[in-house]
């Protein structure tokens, strides 16, 4: 157990340090914020990963607690935590609200800690331009092709599938099947995969079905008019990481670009072409405004 001395250490080195808090689920996280999307407001914001050193040993509720314990120390602190939370919350009218401005008024965590409106923070790549960016770069013919969004809604059946399934299990209090379940399946073999993993994890369920579900997924990018703004209401309530993880792996397999395969390096890659292309999420720029108007000059 660590000493007072090394609390209040810890304490004063915190107020040293200057700059407000901002925590973050991972280190990942961090690295994205700090070093491809933010790196300019270090002056006034300074990103912390909830894990701390443990990787893995953070999380939505570790940013909560970690901002409450700051803040009780007089050390300026905001967290930003995944949508999700709200699913393991069992705050259900909050997760499935469609609307965004109602969304972001229910301030669930109250005001130092922001829900994102998407997923993860995976939500945030998933823009058709900046496939489209890491595809010219790893090809040489000519011209280079386009990643568009009716690419990506073509993938939506299954990706909606797969977020289904996350949210029935996270709902019924069991762990969501990891970001590679039926990676390596498609339309009718994924929905016998799906119903094959239901009644195996949920004999008590009588009948265990992901259809409403699904329909609510759906409802998220059934207003919109047109592709773009249909990708791009249906991409905040897609499963992050297993949606990254099946689009990568359909663009390697459909265009033959192998290094498009490997997902969890293509964050960082997508992070870039979106900062280079100036189409960060406003819901993010204007968080890090927010929050940089509150350091003292």
């Amino acid at each position: 157990m660590a000493s007072f001395k090394t609390a209040q250490t810890a304490v004063v080195d915190a107020k040293y340090e200057g700059g407000i808090k901002v925590f973050l689920e991972s280190a990942e996280d961090v690295r994205i914020f700090s070093e491809h999307w933010f790196s300019h407001k270090q002056d006034k914001l300074r990103f912390v990963s909830a894990e701390g050193e443990q990787s893995g040993g953070g999380g939505c509720q570790v940013v909560i607690s970690k901002v409450e314990e700051a803040n009780k120390q007089n050390i300026q602190a905001y967290g930003i935590v995944d949508r999700d939370v709200l699913l393991s919350d069992e705050k259900l009218d909050i997760f499935w609200e469609t609307n965004d401005p109602k969304f972001h008024a229910a301030k669930p965590y109250g005001e130092k800690i922001h829900v994102l409106r998407r997923w993860e923070l995976e939500n945030y790549l998933l823009q058709p331009d900046a496939f489209t960016s890491e595809v010219s770069r790893r090809v040489s013919r000519s011209p280079s092709p386009i990643v568009s969004e009716d690419i990506f809604l073509s993938q939506a059946d299954e990706l909606i599938q797969v977020t289904a399934l996350t949210t029935f299990s996270v709902r019924h209090c069991k762990n969501s099947p990891n970001p590679g379940f039926g990676i390596q399946s498609t339309g009718e073999e994924l929905t016998k995969e799906i119903d094959k993993f239901l009644k195996k994890q949920f004999p008590e369920v009588v009948d265990p079905d992901i259809s409403n579900d699904a329909k609510k997924i759906i409802a998220f990018g059934q207003n919109d008019v047109n592709s773009a703004e249909r990708w791009e209401g249906l991409s905040r309530i897609l499963d992050g990481k297993k949606s990254l993880m099946r689009l990568c792996r359909y663009l390697s397999d459909s265009l033959g670009i192998e290094s498009i395969r490997h997902w969890e390096e293509m964050r960082g890659c997508l992070a870039n072409a979106i900062a280079s292309k100036d189409t960060i999420d406003h819901e993010l720029k204007d968080l890090m405004d927010d929050i940089g108007s509150k350091a003292p000059n």
